[in-house]
């Protein structure tokens, strides 16, 4: 037997092995009754109305979710279940106008069974650990501190040679090809009824352009995205063998000791993933050499000579909430907002700046807020809870 013939027969033996586990992960699930059984659609019919009780209609819901949940449990069953219109409007963030599309609430109930007990067990093992969006456990902050960890594994075999590649997908939820995705259902869906309401969920969900787009504010579209360039993911760190790489969602970034490799890497990363139907901005993909800070979701990394990764907030983040306190301290002179929302928001801001290395921006922060509302700019931190207090 030669070289190539042993290799092709380890990784028949492989894939077999994968397919095994995908079989067993999915008679682990059960048949479509024991998925969507009623006390999990009535657990997650519950889950649906936090935090929007004041909603007359989650209040309508909720007042009916016995008999509701076992007619919709009837309907799904018997696959006469067809989702509703969503409620289409647009959400300012952070300068970035973005389209979301709710569901009705009834549609929620089954969404969120579909995507915890069918979509999060099947996807969850294809997925490599540095993928840290819309994952129990895991988060901005946590992939912030990831890439702190893989900067110092880097330093300590290569110091501060090499450079970074940032790469962004271009208008990622929009774009989403629905060819790729249904291709994922006939590869890790393997019970027919579960697979047909995952397509169903696609093929209804409110996209701009037929067979591309997914909707932001529906729970599987947010599975189903953090899961969809999984192919590319695995392929750059079992085949490439690279250990510092990882993305938050559409931002992408590849740690190399050698700049020209990254330029290459660069290329065959997007035309993997246009292979699947991803979109990638060109204009925003660019190598960046250790010797420079590079942002990261819009932190700023800084990897010293020393070794020491410094890591900063955004900057823009610290001028809205300057204007904001000065909007907040007008509208409270007005009687039109209440003391206790202004101290409730200095209280976040502090919570997400001490998780940078921005002392000195949170200071200036906590001054102004001193200055505004209580006529000085001295400001005493608490040991304890590091609350400001005048």
């Amino acid at each position: 037997m030669t070289s190539e013939e042993r290799r092709e027969a380890r990784y028949q033996r492989r894939k077999a092995k994968r397919q095994e586990r995908r079989e067993a992960r999915c008679a682990a699930l059960g048949d479509i009754s024991q998925v969507y059984s009623y006390r999990k659609m009535f657990f997650y019919g519950k889950r649906c109305c936090n935090g929007v009780r004041w909603k007359q209609s989650v209040q309508n819901f909720e007042s009916h979710l016995f008999s509701g949940t076992a007619r919709r449990r009837r309907q799904v069953l018997e696959n006469t279940w067809k989702p509703q219109k969503c409620t289409h409007f647009t959400l300012c963030e952070r300068g970035k106008v973005r389209p979301i599309d709710a569901p009705h609430i009834t549609d929620r109930q089954i969404q969120k069974v579909h995507s915890n007990e069918v979509l999060i067990p099947l996807y969850e093992p294809s997925m490599i650990h540095d993928n840290g969006a819309s994952r129990r456990g895991m988060g901005l902050h946590w992939q912030f501190q990831r890439v702190k960890d893989q900067l110092h594994w880097h330093y300590r075999r290569w110091g501060r040679q090499g450079g970074v590649l940032l790469m962004d997908l271009k208008s990622f939820f929009p774009n989403a090809p629905h060819r790729t995705i249904y291709q994922r259902h006939q590869e890790f869906i393997l019970n027919p009824d579960l697979r047909r309401m995952a397509d169903l969920i696609i093929s209804s969900s409110p996209c701009p352009t037929p067979g591309r787009g997914m909707p932001l504010g529906v729970e599987p579209s947010q599975q189903e995205m953090v899961a969809l360039p999984s192919a590319v993911d695995n392929w750059l760190k079992c085949q490439k063998g690279i250990h510092c790489a990882g993305h938050y969602m559409d931002d992408y970034y590849v740690f190399l000791p050698d700049l020209e490799e990254l330029k290459k890497l660069a290329h065959e990363l997007v035309r993997r993933f246009e292979a699947l139907g991803i979109r990638v901005n060109k204009r925003k993909c660019k190598v960046i050499p250790f010797t420079k800070p590079f942002r990261f979701c819009k932190a700023r990394f800084t990897l010293g000579p020393t070794g020491k990764v410094t890591v900063n907030g955004s900057r823009d983040g610290i001028k809205r909430a300057r204007r904001k306190l000065k909007l907040f301290y007008r509208e409270f002179k007005a009687g039109k907002r209440d003391f206790k929302d202004i101290e409730q928001y200095m209280e976040c801001q502090s919570a997400y700046y001490r998780n940078f290395n921005d002392h000195g921006r949170l200071l200036r922060l906590r001054r102004l807020y001193h200055a505004i509302f209580f006529g000085g700019a001295q400001c005493i931190n608490s040991p304890e809870t590091g609350k400001a207090s005048a």
